[in-house]
């Protein structure tokens, strides 16, 4: 899918404006009261006022470089890249990113180049600009246990209704987990089953355990499965995939095998972000939850940015280990977790507006943009905001989301859950090829400014290409290196095209 762009420029004789006048992305429903309802970005240029939105999640956000009477805004950093952006490091970010591999609020790899918050609106005129929007705060919801069971699975199945495809030609990803089951049992409640549901393998030595449940899942409802083969060896999908989630995640390159077949094969589907680390409870421990109770912001963030600086002494340079040190990650950090300090479940709260908001749904929203439309139930306003309400004791009680789907369909509840992790098909070619794409990628750079030490990773590249010990390079933090290696190609063509730009003039 080729990157929406608009580009404006303020001067004596008005505006001139280069690229796409008007933009939208996204899976809104408009509902009777005019509330529009999903996730969804845009913007339009009348020629006099530029406007730009997203819903209230953020969850598709747009990027934007804001500078003297100019403005750049594009759904890919890329492309801002491209036009001129400024390419600084954005220090604190970068020190969150290389711990945390997420980015939080509006935070980029690059200091002026910004996502569009929450519900955000943003005009621009006469080389001026304002915006506003944030992430909301929800209202607490004091229930017995059975009503938020009963609250969900009734608010779910409203959501799926709100949005039934118009034909049954689709596909539905399908793992061993939670989400896409629930949406998978929903839609054949509702009689809207798809034409086939797919599942995506992992590279070995991870387990496929979800291929062997989601089969099940689909012979119990009467579909054909199809089993995906894992990304092939290397890093060239790892790559595709950076460019596509505009270097905001390390994650999701096992998905790039499923996005290129829903891409060829179907013009809607549905993807289950949203809800998780509140059902879920990801990052929450009863230690964690303590800090946050008895406002320890600071040793809170250093227990999530964990330790891992023994290998960045070895990754990065000296240099670059002192402008992204750890001290300044965890002053970020603390920043950000304050906001959702008052929130019901501020542990899930602070995980969905960073991680979830940032780095999940990269998949969702940035691999998939390509498919027309992804719908994305679990972001219903109505059951969103019934279970950002419910507090942090209630969905401690038991694994909530299970019991949701128990509850509501009790014909299936003799079908587990995947429980991921390792397997013992050991095989070396995944950590010796991509061993081999970065050690040629480092030689390449051997002597170029960079941040990363090459000479200080190239050895122990080495042993892990010569062992194929999947363990020796993901000390290394492979992925990282790979997504820091493609932006700093990127700052190096955009510094190499003001260089050429300015001897011609």
């Amino acid at each position: 899918m080729k990157p929406a762009y608009l580009k404006l420029s303020w001067g004596p004789d008005g505006v001139t404006a280069e690229g796409d006048h008007t933009y939208y992305h996204g899976n809104a429903i408009e509902q009777a009261d005019g509330t529009r309802n999903g996730v969804y970005s845009e913007w339009s240029w009348d020629g006099d006022t530029l406007k730009v939105g997203t819903c209230r999640y953020g969850m598709s956000p747009l990027f934007y470089y804001c500078g003297d009477r100019t403005i750049y805004v594009s759904n890919s950093i890329p492309k801002l890249l491209e036009l001129g952006a400024p390419s600084a490091w954005d220090d604190d970010a970068m020190a969150v990113f290389i711990r945390r591999q997420t980015f939080l609020g509006e935070d980029t790899p690059f200091k002026h180049i910004r996502a569009t918050p929450p519900g955000a609106r943003l005009t621009w005129k006469d080389g001026r600009m304002t915006l506003e929007g944030k992430a909301f705060a929800p209202k607490t919801q004091h229930l017995k246990r059975s009503a938020m069971i009963d609250g969900v699975i009734d608010l779910f199945a409203q959501a799926i209704t709100r949005r039934l495809p118009q034909t049954d030609e689709f596909y539905l990803p399908l793992t061993g987990g939670k989400d896409s089951r629930h949406i998978l049992l929903e839609l054949n409640r509702q009689s809207a089953l798809p034409k086939a549901c797919v599942t995506a393998s992992f590279p070995p030595p991870l387990t496929n355990q979800d291929r062997e449940i989601a089969a099940q899942l689909a012979a119990r409802v009467g579909l054909p499965h199809i089993t995906l083969p894992p990304p092939a060896p290397g890093i060239a999908d790892e790559q595709r995939k950076n460019i596509v989630t505009n270097f905001c995640t390390v994650e999701h390159g096992w998905a790039v095998p499923l996005v290129d077949f829903l891409k060829a094969n179907t013009q809607a589907s549905f993807d289950g972000l949203g809800l998780d680390v509140f059902f879920n409870t990801i990052w929450y421990s009863e230690h964690r939850a303590k800090l946050y109770g008895a406002g320890a912001l600071e040793t809170l963030a250093t227990d999530l940015l964990g330790d891992s600086e023994a290998a960045f002494s070895m990754i990065f340079t000296s240099e670059t280990n002192r402008r992204f040190c750890r001290s300044r990650a965890i002053a970020r950090l603390v920043k950000e977790l304050k906001i959702h300090a008052d929130c019901p479940h501020p542990v899930a709260a602070a995980q969905f507006w960073s991680r979830t908001r940032r780095t999940t749904s990269t998949f969702t929203f940035g691999m998939q943009n390509s498919i027309p439309t992804v719908h994305t139930p679990f972001l219903d306003l109505d059951l969103f905001d019934f279970v950002y309400g419910l507090p942090m004791s209630s969905l401690r009680e038991s694994p909530m989301h299970v019991d949701v789907i128990s509850n509501a369909y009790k014909n299936f509840s003799d079908i587990g859950y995947s429980v991921g992790g390792t397997g013992r098909n050991i095989n070396k070619r995944y950590p010796r090829d991509f061993s081999l794409g970065l050690i040629r990628n480092n030689l390449g750079r051997l002597f170029q400014p960079s941040i990363l030490s090459s000479k200080g990773t190239l050895l122990r590249l080495l042993k892990s290409y010569l062992s194929g010990n999947k363990i020796d390079l993901d000390w290394l933090n492979p992925c990282l290196q790979l997504c820091l290696c493609q932006i700093e190609s990127y700052r190096s063509a955009q510094t190499t095209n003001s260089t050429l730009l300015s001897a011609s003039g």
